[in-house]
């Protein structure tokens, strides 16, 4: 949106009405409807007059939430709704906006809604010493504040570390007032650009191109409230399968299937875990969806198989661009049944991608969505275990702005618009259909669908990764901040490519970077080869598998991958909280520590959970670190000392070490390293117990078959231990809820 002197605002207000369902404002310019859903959150949409916008999100859905008693007062030229938690002042004479939390923090100041031309945006004040999370896929620091971003997906190989925007766009902000928390949504699917001015000064803006003027407005008190009303709002992740959550290998692209079956062989005889194998584009017959290319991979069914006799699932890619090609059956299905992305003149869009020419499916139409998920039928029936949707921002290649046009027109679901609207959301309709399609085709099973480009609430169709990093040490730097904010607005499942995926990594790089890897919530390796290298020969560029750089890299790398691997149940509880509460696996300080000032702004650093903080090595030639641990008593992982928190601290850390300390009062779900998961079912749990300075310690496990939904009906184990007495007498209790049969379980006290 143009300067603000070039806008109009929405201005005094000539009329209003308030019903048990909103309370409605109307100036010359537009109308502004607001409507408490929850005692702490809001909801404010404006459109500007004249404007026939739907009222309709893709991104929230239905909370069950009881309406909240709302108090409603005229004062001098202002209208106050409030609840117990939250008010909104209108201005009658100038329409601007006060938004106020109980304890009476401003939220949104003096905030004007101005229109220019069919674009819509929102200026506010706010305190000097806010901080700014959230905000979705981004590069950069933590704290968003005294940044400019844009939202609009974005397909960028290889990207620097200052690159906006990125392939997803996820318009939600986590702001701290120092312990105190709130959060903003602006549900708008055009291209939205934000602007926080730096610590120290007030000026905040976001505009959108076209569209309402959708805001939510969340004032929880704490983050973590925070995220749970968000996460409400727009919805939870469901539980992945638990093989999701080992470490998983890919290459751009390991073909043919001798390829694949040695890489598996490496990985079983040199006795380094692994769960899954990637197959990416190249796997496809000229690169057509649902395909097999009949030379490198001529017995797919037999493949899988024995990979999963090995312990491996095989997971595979699919783009959207379907190639235009007589007698190829998805093309003319496609093509007969008419749901594929049009020109402004009604005529097909076809542009070409990896398969040449290709039409683009309407994944806004329910049918299309039907038609793609049925497709998937084939490749479960092979086996396939997972599904990789990318391309989906949708990338074009050769086009203007590397994607569909403009004005090409999708159907929107029941409401046709042009792709302004709905460029931001086709990769989240992409892995909607996808998820939709497999839960139809087996119903009780649990997916894992993988995706490049989202939208707010993308969390409940599929993980994320961070798209086609670079083998630097700079992007191993900024991976912490990203993964963790996105966390912090909601997609949870997420990583980056470990060791990068343009360039090659040294192995000391691809060392550091599988240690924290280790810990992300997504755990893969991926990296480029031939197209983007140059070379000639796909099988001769540099490898980036744990065992390519040497024998003692090997080492190293195996110890980080067993590491994750012992750690699993403590990773999984952690997962199936995020679907009860929708706290992050991956958490930054502050999000556990509110009150603690000293938080606010560490970015290299992280909690999983609540009982683990890695602090891991981002620099090159590095072998010790200062760090910063939290308020309370910690313990080294490694070497069992306690240590006193609410300060700094200098770690050791040689090549072969992950600095990892571990809370006082935690007891930590452990077991012995298996090769793949599939192998834990008869082992142990064994528990890591680290008492506090009175002798106590919690921990909770959580344990299920790991594959299907049984978890909803109730077979499922919940165990609470609690560690009590002295280090001389100590006395230990395990409380047990659910039906599941479970582990048995050891416990050891490990301080």
């Amino acid at each position: 949106m143009p300067s603000r002197k070039n806008t109009t605002p929405l201005g005094p207000i000539r009329k209003f009405t308030i019903t048990e369902e909103k309370a409605t404002f109307r100036s010359r310019q537009g109308t502004l409807d607001v409507v408490f859903l929850k005692d702490d959150v809001v909801r404010l949409r404006a459109v500007k007059k004249g404007q026939n916008e739907p009222d309709r999100s893709f991104a929230v859905i239905p909370t069950g939430w009881d309406k909240p008693e709302t108090r409603i007062t005229v004062r001098g030229d202002s209208v106050i709704l409030a609840t117990s938690n939250l008010s909104v002042r209108i201005s009658l004479k100038t329409g601007r906006i006060r938004i106020l939390s109980a304890d009476r923090t401003d939220l949104f100041r003096n905030a004007e809604i101005a229109w220019s031309g069919a674009g819509v945006g929102l200026i506010w004040k706010m305190p000097k010493d806010r901080h700014i999370y959230g905000t979705g896929e981004r590069t950069g620091p933590l704290d968003k504040r005294g940044t400019r971003m844009a939202y609009w997906n974005t397909d960028r190989s290889g990207y620097p570390v200052e690159q906006d925007p990125l392939y997803q766009s996820i318009p939600f902000a986590l702001c701290m007032d120092g312990p105190r928390a709130h959060g903003f949504f602006f549900d708008n699917t055009f291209r939205q650009d934000w602007e926080f001015s730096p610590l120290g000064k007030t000026k905040a803006k976001m505009t959108a191109d076209d569209g309402a003027l959708d805001l939510y407005v969340m004032a929880s008190g704490t983050p973590s409230a925070v995220l749970e009303r968000w996460t409400e709002l727009t919805g939870r992740m469901s539980l992945p399968p638990l093989w999701a959550l080992g470490y998983q290998q890919c290459k751009w692209s390991y073909y043919p299937e001798s390829v694949v079956r040695d890489i598996a062989d490496q990985f079983r005889q040199r006795s380094i875990p692994c769960d899954v194998i990637y197959l990416d584009i190249d796997y496809m017959d000229a690169y057509k969806d649902f395909t097999w290319h009949p030379e490198r991979f001529p017995d797919p069914p037999k493949l899988v198989s024995d990979l999963r006799d090995q312990g491996f699932r095989t997971v595979v890619m699919l783009d959207p661009g379907v190639k235009v090609e007589e007698g190829y059956d998805v093309y003319e299905t496609l093509k007969q049944a008419g749901f594929v992305v049009r020109n402004a003149d009604g005529t097909p869009f076809i542009g070409p991608v990896w398969p040449g020419d290709c039409l683009f499916p309407d994944f806004t139409d329910a049918a299309c969505r039907e038609w793609w998920g049925k497709w998937y039928k084939g490749l479960l029936d092979l086996g396939v275990a997972g599904f990789w949707n990318d391309m989906n921002e949708p990338a074009v290649f050769d086009a203007p702005g590397h994607s569909l046009p403009l004005d090409a027109v999708f159907s929107g679901d029941g409401y046709p618009g042009d792709h302004r609207r709905f460029h931001n959301i086709y990769g989240m309709q992409m892995v909607r259909g996808t998820t939709e399609g497999l839960r139809a085709l087996r119903p009780d099973q649990r997916h894992f669908v993988l995706t490049r480009a989202a939208y707010a609430g993308t969390q409940r169709y599929a993980a994320a990764w961070t798209g086609d990093n670079c083998s630097d040490w700079p992007s191993l730097r900024i991976s912490i901040p990203m993964l963790l904010n996105f966390g912090l607005s909601g997609q949870a499942f997420c990583g980056p490519d470990i060791g990068g995926f343009a360039g090659t990594a040294t192995p000391e790089l691809f060392a550091r970077w599988l240690q924290v890897g280790a810990l992300y919530p997504f755990c893969r390796t991926h990296y480029a080869a031939a197209p983007q290298s140059g070379h000639p020969d796909i099988n001769a560029v540099p490898t980036q598998e744990p065992w390519s750089y040497g024998d003692e890299w090997e080492e190293i790398n195996r110890a980080s991958l067993e590491l994750r691997y012992k750690l699993l149940p403590y990773l999984y509880t952690v997962f199936e909280e995020i679907t009860r509460t929708g706290m992050p696996v991956m958490r930054p300080l502050f999000l556990q520590y509110p009150d603690d000032p000293k938080t606010a702004c560490i970015e290299d650093e992280f909690l999983i959970g609540s009982d683990l903080l890695c602090a891991p090595i981002l620099d090159e030639g590095r072998y010790s670190r200062e760090l910063y641990l939290p308020k309370g008593l910690w313990y080294d992982y490694w070497s069992g000392e306690c240590l006193e928190g609410g300060r700094k601290i200098t770690a050791s850390a040689p090549i072969d070490v992950l600095p990892l300390f571990a809370r006082a009062g935690s007891a930590i779900p452990t077991q012995d390293v298996v090769q793949h998961t599939g192998e834990a079912v008869n082992k142990p749990i064994v528990w890591q117990v680290w008492p506090d300075s009175g002798f106590k310690a919690i921990g909770t496990l959580y344990e299920d078959d790991g594959e299907t939904l049984a978890y909803t009906r109730g077979d499922f184990k919940r165990t609470t231990l609690t560690l009590s007495g002295t280090k001389e007498n100590p006395e230990t209790s395990l409380q047990h809820e659910g039906g599941y049969t479970g582990r048995p379980q050891e416990i050891v006290i490990a301080a």
